[in-house]
């Protein structure tokens, strides 16, 4: 599998809300930077709380749309950079779409690509501090 499809078949992972399939896209040593807390975290045990606490505020599907995907590879070694848009219904009512920026670094191993660094983040306003979630790509501008 390669980088850019490894990356693009955690859409399907993620609307079926499958945890094994997701997991399996990580290092052992992954490094973490999520949109949410912590601040840094490492490991695929950390990826897996994240993910089952992810998961389990939603009522519906979590639907992801990845847009702009750049791939660079070279050996052993890629990096991926694109934008997600992530929408869905949590527990209490909310619903849910935002535009998130990532960036991703892969190694392949005997085991073939996985990802060992993630770097997911929302804009903010430095003014407010808030989170400029309803940014969408390519404008500049929050969405209607």
């Amino acid at each position: 599998m390669t980088p850019r499809a490894l990356i693009e078949g955690r859409v399907a992972a993620v609307a079926a809300k499958d945890l094994d399939a997701l997991l399996a896209c990580y290092a052992e040593d992954v490094t973490l930077f999520d949109a949410v807390g912590p601040l840094r975290d490492a490991g695929r045990e950390a990826e897996r709380t994240r993910l089952r606490e992810w998961f389990g505020a939603y009522r519906s599907a979590i639907e992801l749309e990845i847009r702009d995907l750049e791939v660079v590879a070279n050996g052993d070694v890629a990096f991926a950079s694109y934008l997600f848009h992530v929408r869905g219904t949590m527990l209490d009512g909310t619903d849910v779409a935002m535009w998130v920026r990532s960036t991703t670094g892969l190694r392949r191993g005997a085991d073939g690509w996985k990802i060992v660094h993630e770097h997911s983040s929302v804009p903010f306003d430095g003014a407010t501090g808030e989170a400029l979630t309803r940014l969408r790509p390519g404008s500049g501008t929050a969405a209607g």
